[in-house]
């Protein structure tokens, strides 16, 4: 893997490192690829925390499994940003349990899926105490014949007073051939909360093509620059150019 030397990159493509405590305010690039498994984050009290998992393709592109669990002690904040640019079937479940109160979560995830891939993803947040947070938001394209699925579910337990839970879905559909669903789903069992959910699917709008190719573009780069939106607040959040500059080209050539 490429960037090692740099010292906040986590390179777990060869082999996961099962279980990370995060004791101070941090910031991660998480590399995952040919390797799939387990990992469980734990954020201490007060902790903020910045995480950036990025999923590539190496030499495997067998069908892959994640499975991803993030506690939050009491006042921690995590920041959690996902590009999945793998070219092989995955299946990723995330759950993020805000385990005390005043803990929060700020997730934005980008993925695309192309030829026949299969991506399923599964973002879960658990809601255990007072004044809890979380705001999620999901993005999928697929191209040619591939098949997306995400389910998000925010699960605000009894207890969880004053907590908030949004969640955001956008699935876009670039041929005729790819399928796409969503499943936003809120589980509420108190009552002073604030709770909200957004779903769409949908292909590209022609009108923003025909604006972009009246300035000059191509079809190609009009529907390449629209694209690069779903994915740049998780480059530039990335704060490391080498690393986004390498992960476009990447995105470029599944588009």
């Amino acid at each position: 893997m490429v960037f090692l030397n740099e010292k906040t990159v986590i390179d777990f493509s060869s082999k996961i490192d099962n279980q990370l405590v995060f004791e101070n305010d941090d910031k991660k690039i998480i590399f995952l690829s040919d390797i799939q498994g387990d990992i469980e984050i734990n954020i201490k009290e007060s902790c903020n925390v910045n995480l950036h998992f990025i999923f590539v393709s190496n030499n495997n592109f067998d069908k892959k499994t994640f499975n991803i669990i993030i506690n939050l002690e009491k006042y921690a904040n995590l920041v959690l940003n996902i590009a999945n640019l793998t070219k092989y079937d995955c299946d990723d479940n995330i759950s993020i349990n805000l385990r005390d109160e005043n803990s929060s979560v700020e997730y934005y995830s980008a993925s695309i899926a192309n030829q026949e891939y299969k991506k399923n993803s599964i973002i879960k947040v658990c809601h255990l105490a007072r004044n809890t947070k979380s705001n999620i938001c999901a993005y999928e394209v697929l191209k040619n014949k591939s098949k997306g699925f995400i389910r998000c579910i925010s699960d605000i337990k009894n207890g969880s007073s004053s907590s908030e839970a949004h969640q955001e879905l956008r699935l876009l559909v670039l041929d005729k051939e790819a399928k796409a669903n969503s499943d936003p789903v809120l589980l509420i069992d108190e009552n002073d909360i604030v709770a909200s959910h957004a779903n769409a699917i949908g292909m590209l709008d022609p009108d923003q093509i025909f604006y972009l190719r009246s300035r000059g573009l191509t079809k190609q780069q009009s529907q390449e620059l629209i694209l690069m939106g779903y994915f740049e607040p998780v480059f530039i959040n990335l704060e490391n150019d080498n690393i986004a500059m390498h992960l476009k080209d990447i995105l470029k050539g599944m588009i």
